[in-house]
């Protein structure tokens, strides 16, 4: 295996800049390996094709950004992708060194388990082949769907991708924590993700992670402050931060009523109102 970074693209908008240093640095720690971790918001921009047909419109303002990563890293190699709502508690060059084996283009996680359904997540984390993906860009898949070739909910179930292997689960464990096993933890519940709402059973995990970056100096105080002024997070997020407590329980009651008001304000726009919602400008 090449001894070149690791190339690990997040898909992610100015709203998760918080969460993007989060997980950043929890790959960073973990890891013997060089890493280039990239926000997919900061090197796209503007810039990513969509389709016409409002029902192919996808569903959070970063699902496409995933098929713009073969272009992005010059159709050669490896690179891997997550979402922003995760953090890493293992080696993710364990992740990157698995075999891709039978000209697979793509690995993904296949198999239920105890965190409950599949359903579209399989293609929140991917190890991708990105020289056997060079035909896959955002404008053919754009074309695509608006052709009627697929529907979006099988494009993010990776359907219309032929030569696709397994990751083990524990790489995209879905709200859940097995000590020993669990590789990478993704927080799928928008009602119970630990920066907009209270009382996720595995919160202390990320806020360990916030806390010990912030302490590093890995995670600014600056995305904090910014998330905060601009909504992004649940008020009491700044109470628990500076006690630096890591179970949400702990929040005085009296904060209790403003961070209802924001989740139900997320729950309102589908929580794509973090980002403005764009399908409603």
């Amino acid at each position: 295996m090449s001894s070149e970074p690791i190339r690990i693209f997040v898909g992610a908008v100015h709203s998760h800049r918080l969460l993007f240093e989060v997980l950043r640095w929890s790959i960073r720690r973990s890891t013997r390996r060089a890493v280039e971790v990239l926000s997919l918001g900061e090197l796209l921009g503007d810039t990513l094709v969509l389709p016409k047909r409002p029902e192919n419109r996808p569903g959070t303002p970063f699902s496409f950004q995933r098929f713009a990563i073969p272009m992005l890293a010059g159709g050669r190699g490896r690179a891997i992708y997550v979402d922003s709502d995760q953090i890493l508690l293992r080696d993710i060059a364990e992740m990157y060194e698995l075999p891709m084996r039978f000209g697979a283009k793509v690995l993904r996680r296949t198999a239920n388990g105890p965190d409950g359904k599949l359903g579209l997540r399989g293609s929140s984390v991917m190890l991708m082949h990105c020289e056997r993906l060079r035909d896959w860009s955002p404008q053919r898949i754009a074309d695509d769907l608006d052709a009627g070739r697929y529907r979006y909910v099988d494009l993010m179930k990776l359907r219309p991708l032929w030569l696709k292997g397994s990751l083990p689960r524990e790489w995209n464990a879905f709200d859940l924590h097995e000590p020993g096993r669990t590789c990478l933890l993704h927080y799928t519940s928008k009602e119970q993700q630990p920066w907009l709402s209270r009382g996720h059973p595995f919160e202390a995990l990320w806020f360990e992670a916030l806390y010990s970056g912030l302490d590093a100096g890995s995670v600014s105080q600056d995305a904090v402050d910014f998330s905060l002024a601009q909504g992004y997070v649940r008020p009491s997020l700044a109470w628990q931060i500076t006690h630096r407590a890591l179970d949400s329980r702990l929040v005085p009651s009296s904060l209790h009523a403003a961070d209802d008001a924001f989740l139900d304000h997320c729950r309102q726009h589908n929580f794509n109102n973090l980002d403005g919602d764009y399908r409603l400008k």
